[in-house]
């Protein structure tokens, strides 16, 4: 070292001098170095050498030759930005401004180019991540030697796409996709423009003029989209609409300006799935079908064996099956066995994909007025793409709730006279949703099953008697009981009284205490012992014939009368009145003379509280097989639950689901072919999610766009029909709505795990299981009966159909859509037929039980249902987050995650 140097200063050189010649491409004299020279310098600063560029750097920072005092004039030049790093002599403040300033002009270059976040900006401005995040990064905590977890509050990564985003912004207009996505967030969810306009002033998002534009040209081009899919004739899909409406408040209130309702049409178009096969659609075909005239023979026998009893059995003794292994803990590990045999016997399952949905300008106009429903109409269908100049001649499916499906078809009728398809809508294809067909069946259930509503009843077998038990309040109004927490109750009885059957079957006094007992001896039943015993319980438990059983046949030695053990000797009480106002809401006048007490009926044969309690578990487990099906993507499964709520809801007060139910089944099995048939049913369920287990209701989708569209009508105090709800919000919906969604679970704030989080009822199911024992409710008493509810809806309906109502509903049909008659009768109708359908239609919509619209306007909680490893989940939140349609939350659904157990000593 000490010649090295010496020959330097012979040389009359100094240290900076030689190293600068070194690295010097050429002399003064502009002369290429030598080849030594040039493969010595060239290895070491590709770092072959056994000292690397970075080693001598790190010796410069770390040389205490190098140091600079504090205060000094060199000491002003670290990490400068200011002063150029050439103008920089000492070797620490020059190392450190060459670093920021090369980075400087490195981040300089790619902030003209910026397009996309995230990855982009970590792949192309590295150098800006590595020293923002040396800024937000904390120091890993340990203890122990032991790292503990990593930072979730404020996790670095957001922040920096964030920072770097908004500077970008700074610097240029056109990176602006993460503040345009931040403002279009902002201004879905109503932010007050003054809040907007201060992000726009520190340069987090563009201004509202901005967004606004924004929005207008994706919703132009969403509109071509639309159209464009609607257009296609290779493509299929259908149209979902319903009515929306809110309270418009005046605040000045004066004469001509009130309060009022404000009412209009929302739709939606969806893509239909792959497994949709376009030509079943064709209009010939549909006509031949018609033709056919099968609506004139149709016989109640007829629609009874439509019913697929084989699966009315797999279906039901998979259920008994189910609450056993989901309720016991020893039993638990055969929850996929029960998972797989479901979806082994689906009956048509549509294939996993995510739905793409089209939100459509909102209209104005009011569906229950058949010449603003059919200018509704007209506007969705010009929106994809069918005009009355230029159309596709194939149907075309539109479907809603149960009022809307009945106003297509009325406007049908009055439109049936024009020669054109398109003019007389028979392109149309109405199909009745889902949704509501569900809600109002529960609401049937609780109206046939809660018992008195004015004191609380002693029969067992009523739904409110063990409501009381558990101290759930009767609903304010039985014809509109809320959805989600009343299907929760009636569930969470089912659950009960089916343990409580299990329990006698096996003769055991504790269900959980005998299951415990066999796994602590290693002697668990295997999954084929225990689905015998099911299908005797079903059997037992859950059909028509062990109900007729119940009423007649108990003291018999028939094999039902054997399965089920003899309770104690039942002591004649007087019968409850039964004919109470079902509706709290609803007053009357009172009677001016009290009711003569009903005298106590002589002894009979046999047990009507046991059959009441047999009619509860036939229709509540049918409302769990829709509630399976439908979460599964099953649709034939479904529709066997549509097929069998024909009848109940034909003996029930709910006429007008009576015809919706029938005109679904007479359309599909005897007016279209089997490749159309199986069309409408796959266009009954979308899945917004893409996900197993997360399908919904198409009437029940088009509700949760509808909140969205309600919200900021109400806010902006605005007409369905304006400019601003037309064109900027309606279709961009969907957008929004993803958006909200995309954005929690991209900032890590949706939830981690699938796992239900509702809190348990196991005090509630002991206090259940207490009470079913101690009344013997599901045991047979010679002459049992506490009031006179007859509570077979399924057989009243059966005879009502019978005796006219299928009939009239036939005879009714074909007079008002002239099914029975030829084309040339059909165009020389006279208007004189027409007045008397315009009659008979008015008849038909007589206000009933089932109001769809009366559903709608009611103050609901907002909830969802799906099916996770096996099991039905319900959520029970407010449905304007959409998580659990646009897309689950943002951890995994492992099969390993076990649900919260029954725990029978558990009183928490």
């Amino acid at each position: 070292m000490k010649n090295v140097l010496n020959t330097i200063r012979d040389q009359g050189w100094t240290l900076g001098a030689f190293l600068f010649k070194l690295f010097q491409a050429k002399d003064e004299n502009d002369t290429q170095r030598s080849n030594q020279h040039a493969q010595m310098v060239s290895k070491f600063l590709r770092g072959d050498g056994d000292h690397t560029p970075s080693d001598i750097i790190a010796c410069w920072m770390k040389s205490p030759y190098g140091v600079v005092a504090s205060g000094s004039r060199e000491s002003e030049g670290m990490y400068s930005t200011t002063i150029p790093y050439t103008a920089i002599r000492s070797v620490r403040p020059a190392l450190t401004s060459f670093a920021l300033q090369t980075v400087g002009e490195h981040l300089a270059r790619g902030s003209e180019t910026i397009s996309v976040v995230g990855g982009i900006l970590e792949s192309h401005l590295g150098a800006a991540f590595y020293l923002l995040d040396l800024i937000a990064r904390r120091k890993p905590r340990k203890r122990d030697g032991i790292q503990l977890l990593p930072r979730k509050s404020r996790p670095s990564r957001g922040v920096i796409i964030h920072c770097l985003s908004d500077l970008l912004f700074c610097r240029s207009y056109r990176a602006n996709l993460l503040p345009i996505t931040r403002g279009i967030l902002y201004f879905g969810t109503s932010v007050p423009v003054e809040i907007m306009a201060y992000n726009c002033r520190i340069g987090t998002m563009p201004s509202y003029s901005t967004i606004y534009r924004t929005l207008d040209s994706l919703s132009t081009d969403e509109a071509a989209i639309t159209s464009n899919h609607g257009r296609d004739p290779t493509k299929a899909g259908f149209l979902l609409f319903d009515n929306v409406q809110n309270l418009a408040r005046v605040r000045d209130l004066r004469i001509g300006r009130e309060n009022h309702m404000n009412v209009g049409m929302s739709g939606l178009w969806v893509e239909a799935g792959r497994a949709v096969d376009v030509g079943v659609f064709d209009l010939n075909d549909k006509r031949r079908c018609i033709a056919q005239n099968l609506r004139s023979r149709l016989s109640v026998n007829q629609l009874l064996g439509f019913i697929d009893t084989e699966d009315a059995e797999t279906t039901g003794y998979l259920q008994w099956l189910e609450v056993l292994v989901r309720c016991i803990k020893p039993l638990m590990h055969l929850k996929k066995e029960v998972a797989a045999r479901y979806r082994a016997t689906a009956k048509l399952l549509i294939p996993l994909e995510k739905s793409v949905v089209h939100p459509l300008s909102a209209s104005g106009k009011k569906e229950t007025i058949p010449s603003e429903l059919k200018d509704g109409l007209l506007d969705f269908l010009a929106q994809v793409g069918q005009v009355p100049t230029d159309y596709t001649p194939q149907k075309l499916i539109v479907g809603g709730d149960g009022l809307s499906y009945a106003m297509v078809h009325q406007l049908q009728t009055y439109l049936q006279f024009h020669k054109d398809p398109f003019k007389s809508f028979e392109i149309l294809e109405p199909q009745l949703q889902v949704w509501h067909t569900k809600w109002t069946d529960m609401n049937r259930i609780f109206q046939t099953h809660w018992g008195r509503t004015s004191g609380k009843s002693t029969n067992p077998a009523t739904l409110g008697h063990s409501a009381s038990k558990i101290g759930r309040a009767a609903p304010p109004n039985l014809k509109k009981v809320d959805f989600y927490p009343g299907s929760q109750l009636l569930y969470l009885v089912l659950d009960a009284r089916m343990l409580d059957c299990w329990r006698l079957l096996l003769g055991t006094d504790d269900v959980f205490e005998y299951f415990d007992n066999r796994a602590k001896a290693n002697q668990l039943p295997d999954f084929e012992s225990l689905a015998t015993v099911a299908r005797t319980l079903y059997h037992t438990y859950s059909t028509a014939r062990a109900r007729d059983h119940a009423v007649v046949d108990t003291g018999s030695a028939s094999a039902w009368a054997k399965a089920i053990p003899t309770g104690t000797t039942w002591v004649p009480v007087e019968i409850e009145d039964s004919s109470v106002d079902q509706s709290t809401k609803t007053k009357r006048k009172p009677r001016k003379k009290p009711r003569k007490p009903k005298p106590v009926p002589p002894p009979c044969k046999g047990d009507f509280v046991l059959a009441q309690a047999i009619d509860f578990l036939r229709e509540a487990l049918n409302s769990r097989k829709i509630a399976f099906a439908v979460a599964e993507g099953d649709v034939g499964r479904l529709y066997e639950c549509i097929k069998y709520m024909l009848f109940t809801f034909a003996g029930s007060t709910h006429s007008n689901y009576m015809n919706y139910l029938l005109e679904t089944i007479i359309n599909l099995e005897l007016e279209s072919s089997p490749g159309l048939k199986e069309a409408l049913l796959l266009c009954l369920l979308v899945n917004l999610a893409g996900l197993a287990g997360h399908f919904e209701e198409g009437d029940y989708v088009v509700e949760f766009f509808n909140r969205l569209l309600e919200d900021v009508v109400d806010h902006k105090n605005a007409q369905f029909d304006d400019n601003f709800i037309r064109n900027i919000i309606s279709r961009n919906l969907c957008h929004i709505a993803e958006l909200k969604v995309a954005w929690r679970i991209g900032t890590g704030l949706a939830k981690k795990s699938s796992k239900h989080s509702d809190p348990h009822t196991n005090p509630e199911v002991r206090i259940l299981l207490d009470t079913y024992k101690a009344e013997e409710l599901h045991s047979r008493r010679l002459g049992r009966q506490i009031d006179d509810r007859d509570t077979d809806d399924f057989a009243k309906g059966v005879k009502k159909l019978r005796t006219d109502a299928l009939e009239n509903y036939i005879k009714k049909t074909l007079r008002t859509r002239q099914t029975n008659r030829s084309p040339e009768d059909t165009e020389n109708a006279t208007d004189a037929n027409e007045a008397e359908d315009h009659a008979t239609s008015s008849d038909e919509s007589e206000a009933s039980d089932d109001d769809a619209d009366d559903l709608d306007a009611y103050a609901a909680t907002r909830g969802s249902m799906s099916v996770i490893d096996g099991l039905l989940v319900m959520d029970c939140r407010d449905m304007l987050d959409g998580e659990e349609l646009l897309g689950p939350e943002g951890g995994d659904q492992s099969d390993e995650e076990e649900e919260e157990e029954y725990n029978p000593n558990d009183n928490t």
